[in-house]
Formats: structure tokens, C-alpha cells, sequence
């Protein structure tokens, strides 16, 4: 997909879409010329509105009537987020794509914060390294390098437990080993269930439930999707109280130089995906 005319993004609305969405604009329309001219109108402010968001991290550049794939666009991340809404993350038989996502996320959210070299992340999400098999050692492991928490409480059976909501974490030290600091957890849903899990996660609910003594100041909660979350609807799930929204157009935009290894996967993912 070089380039896609007008004309052309009416019978190839996925394309003009970038692999798909949950917006309307993938629905076949049937009507007179004026109607498909409509349409594709639509699909083309919406791909300008993304490349304006999204800034230098688009892989697509929007000219009139004309999108043009960027070189490299299909090792992005922005095509790995948009093939992930497209495909699921499932599409493989693995959770592959779901552990990617993650790691994606958390790499946003610490460049929100501040960057790496002042923001410290932790992956909780199921599946683990074979290090943190069990709940509870990873409630343990965040809570040592938070330097807050106290540990797992043992309060609660944790033997059914995966990440009860809880895919990542990311604070802001001070570096003077004290009680109160910036904190935000975050959890990902990568798939077509996403809106029924926007507010799944309560970080103080978490921490009151399985830490031995939560953080003096509660964390933030962040819901992250690959997906590009449209009006109305944004204005209706940005309002969650508490809670930073992260899109497809967020999570972009926020991502730098990704890890030599992770970009890898992202684009080894979205190749597989796409065919």
C-alpha cells in the first residue's frame, strides 16, 4: 500500500483505515456517487486528524486526496497498534501480541512522565518472566523496587489470581527513599471487550487488597488501547475520574526510540498479521 487515491479508499476502506478500526468507516455503503464521495471524504479527515496528532510518528502522509506509506511504515509502531486492533491479539494462538502491547504501553507512559532516565516501570501483567511466576512474587518484586507497598499482605487467596487488572506500573522517585511519590498503574485491553474494562482497574482498591502497607499517596490509574478512540466517545471515557486515557494516537505520538529488541517483535508481530 503505497498509495491510495480516493477513489480508491471506497473499495479498500481497511486500507485507507490502516488495517481497520471499530469506527464506521469500514462498513460497506451501498448508494449513489455523491453518498461513496461522502464516505470518503470522512476517511480522509479522519487519517488527517491522525497524522496531525500523531505528529512524525504517523508512518502515513495524508496529501489531498492521496495516503502515502511512509518507508518503514509497516515496522512502526503506530501499524503494530493499528494491526493489533484489526487481527486481536489472538490472532496467533499466543499472547504474543498482548505482552508486546504491554510493553509498548509501559515505554508510553514512562516518556509521559518524564522519560527513562527520571521514570522507573515495572511489567506485572500475566504471563510473567519465569523469575515472578506467582502473584504474589510480583507483588513483592514491585513493591521492592516502588520502595513502597511493604510486600504482599497475604490477606487474600492469590492461588486464581493472574494480574487482577494490573498490567503495569510506572513512578517517579525522588531518590531520597521516602513515603509519597508520583505513581501510576496501568492496565491494557487489546481486544474487541475493551470498553467493558475501562474502569476494571482501581489502584487503591489493588493496593488495599494485596499490599501490606499501600503507598502513601495513591496511584493514578491509566487505561491503554490500541485503538483510536473517536468523538463522541472520548469525550464520554476521558472523564473516568482519576484515570489517563492513552489511544492509538497517544501511545504513538509518546514513543521514541523503542528497544532494538521490542521493535523487532512489534514488526516481526504486524508482518505476520497483515501477510
Amino acid at each position: 500500500m503505497d498509495a491510495i487515491s480516493r477513489a480508491g479508499s471506497i473499495d479498500a476502506a481497511s486500507e485507507s483505515d490502516e488495517f481497520g478500526d471499530d469506527e464506521p468507516l469500514d462498513e460497506p455503503v451501498e448508494g449513489e456517487d455523491d453518498e461513496l464521495e461522502t464516505i470518503a471524504d470522512a476517511a480522509f479527515e479522519l487519517l488527517a486528524e491522525r497524522q496531525e496528532i500523531v505528529g512524525a510518528a504517523y508512518p502515513f502522509s495524508v496529501d489531498g486526496s492521496l495516503l502515502t506509506a511512509d518507508d518503514g511504515a509497516v515496522t512502526s509502531p503506530y501499524s503494530f497498534l493499528a494491526a493489533l486492533t484489526h487481527f486481536g491479539p489472538l490472532f496467533d494462538g499466543t499472547l504474543e501480541g498482548s505482552s508486546l502491547f504491554e510493553r509498548l504501553s509501559a515505554a508510553a507512559l514512562v516518556e509521559y512522565l518524564g522519560g527513562p532516565a527520571s521514570v522507573r516501570s515495572f511489567n506485572f501483567g500475566f504471563p510473567r518472566p519465569e523469575t515472578l511466576r506467582s502473584f504474589r512474587q510480583a507483588i513483592d518484586d514491585l513493591c521492592e523496587k516502588m520502595g513502597e507497598g511493604g510486600g504482599d499482605a497475604g490477606r487474600m487467596k492469590a492461588s486464581d489470581m493472574k494480574d487482577a487488572g494490573l498490567d503495569l506500573a510506572a513512578w517517579v522517585p525522588f531518590g531520597d527513599g521516602r513515603l509519597n511519590q508520583l505513581s501510576v498503574f496501568g492496565q491494557c485491553a487489546a481486544g474487541q471487550n475493551w470498553r467493558s474494562k475501562i474502569t476494571e482497574l482501581q489502584p487503591s482498591h489493588f493496593c488495599r487488597s494485596w499490599m501490606l502497607d499501600p503507598p502513601a499517596l495513591s496511584p493514578l490509574a491509566a487505561f491503554f488501547v490500541p485503538r483510536q478512540i473517536g468523538e463522541p466517545n472520548w469525550e464520554i471515557d476521558a472523564r473516568h475520574e482519576r484515570q489517563i486515557l492513552f489511544d492509538r494516537l497517544r501511545i504513538a505520538r509518546l514513543l521514541g526510540d523503542l528497544d532494538e529488541e521490542l521493535a523487532e517483535r512489534c514488526a516481526s508481530w504486524t508482518a505476520a498479521a497483515i501477510g
